[in-house]
């Protein structure tokens, strides 16, 4: 069955920035932690050890290659436990849980459609050379987080039912998923982001 799979983590989004041309210190952390993780079953895709210290090795030195497979947003889910603290993960059974942002804009939950659709370019300074990348990294600021979570605590879950065929399956079934998703997970993460006074990273992976 296909499932997309949601991570959230609190960082500082300078520390990530300050990564591209740092030194080895980050790839010991980061190396050091691959064990551990992929042991908790918490890692998709940053197993490879060889694999990660070369990818890991061409951010520390800056020297960043656009036409890389699969870019680099698949380091993200070491680097959040790594670098920040995680705050949680769900799983959302099925695809096309990545076009959630046009019912969010529906209901009127604009901050949240606004980061659910925008793509964090890491580690690029500015626009990454893969516009859409997957996995689909998010990043919130604390502005960002401050009107996600006024909207979410103003916010009628009965809309997500009585509007259902706005999900991205048109199916009832999984307005119970994104209810629990609105009314739920997404407010405890951003409460754990906002409590460790920082930013917040959500990635997106699974099924598209």
């Amino acid at each position: 069955m296909a499932e997309q799979y949601l991570s959230a983590y609190a960082i500082n989004a300078d520390v990530f920035a300050g990564i591209v041309g740092s030194d080895d210190t980050l790839v010991r952390t980061a190396l050091g932690r691959i064990g551990e993780l992929a042991k908790a079953h918490k890692l998709m895709r940053a197993t490879e050890t060889t694999e990660v210290e070369h990818a890991l090795r061409e951010i520390v030195t800056g020297r960043l290659d656009p036409s890389r497979p699969g870019g680099y947003t698949w380091l993200l889910e070491l680097l959040g436990p790594a670098l920040g603290t995680p705050l949680g993960a769900l799983t959302l059974p099925g695809r096309g849980w990545h076009r959630l942002d046009e019912a969010f804009r529906a209901w009127q939950l604009t901050a949240l459609a606004d980061l659910w659709g925008r793509c964090w370019a890491f580690p690029w300074r500015d626009t990454a050379p893969d516009a859409d990348p997957w996995p689909f990294p998010m990043l919130a600021s604390k502005a960002d987080l401050d009107r996600i979570r006024a909207e979410l605590a103003r916010f009628d879950t009965d809309r997500i039912h009585d509007d259902y065929e706005l999900l991205p399956n048109g199916d009832d079934d999984d307005a119970e998923e994104v209810e629990w998703l609105l009314a739920t997970k997404l407010p405890a993460f951003v409460d754990g982001a906002l409590n460790a006074g920082g930013e917040m990273l959500l990635l997106r992976d699974g099924s598209k």
